[in-house]
């Protein structure tokens, strides 16, 4: 299955919303969205733009955190919830990095973006990217939005957040400054886990390390045959 992502190009944002109020419109979760509890919601400051959205990461906290596997982490890149199966215990709220679910107290469930997956699941773009005027959201797979943001993030001298913060992301954002100043939280970097392998097969570290260790092993087992013959012979 592919894997997608989000390249949000903050220099083209106008900070207009109208990913946030396409958003309601696609999900309509008015009642919510009047509350201040929004999937996507750009805010601005004197330092930039800050669009508070899920950032899908490649390792989620929530995911590993929740009590009753409310959130789960898909094989194309969404986070995704299940209000039907969470508690309303607020885990998630409290270990996510990029302080992204929002609790409705009224309704026990958390506010987050799924990425559309229904409609990334039929083969259209996130209606937040559909509905961007100035074309500051791109969707596509994920190794192409990954090194179409590093390469723009390059040439344009800007700063790119997500592609290592927690792990990394299924959300690239490019933008001047620090994205700390604009608003972002300040997750730690580190590099991405490695994928763990299909079952049967391994990736090239872990064919080394099993190579190497296999060596190992029977080296060991002919020098102890061999000094067990020698004792044999002496004796």
């Amino acid at each position: 299955m592919k894997e997608y992502a989000i390249l949000l190009n903050n220099t083209n944002c106008t900070a207009c919303n109208t990913c946030a109020y396409r958003c309601v419109q696609e999900f309509r979760y008015h009642d919510q969205a009047g509350k201040g509890l929004f999937r996507t919601f750009v805010a601005t400051n004197d330092d930039g733009l800050y669009h508070k959205r899920c950032m899908h990461c490649v390792d989620p906290q929530c995911v590993k955190n929740c009590p009753v596997n409310a959130l789960t982490k898909s094989e194309y890149g969404p986070v995704l919830y299940s209000a039907d199966t969470c508690i309303g215990c607020q885990t998630c709220v409290k270990v996510c990095p990029f302080n992204v679910p929002q609790f409705d107290e009224a309704r026990k469930k958390i506010v987050k973006c799924s990425m559309c997956a229904q409609r990334v699941g039929k083969g259209t773009q996130p209606a937040c990217v559909e509905a961007c005027p100035t074309g500051a959201l791109e969707f596509g797979e994920y190794k192409a939005i990954m090194t179409r943001a590093q390469e723009m993030a390059k040439k344009g001298k800007l700063t790119l957040y997500g592609d290592k913060e927690a792990g990394g992301t299924h959300l690239f954002v490019l933008m001047k400054g620090d994205p700390a100043a604009a608003g972002y939280p300040k997750a730690a970097k580190k590099e991405k886990p490695v994928k763990k392998a299909a079952e049967g097969t391994f990736d090239v570290p872990v064919m080394a390390a099993l190579a190497l260790g296999g060596l190992k092993k029977l080296t060991e087992r002919k020098e102890r045959i061999a000094a067990e013959k020698e004792k044999d012979k002496e004796n």
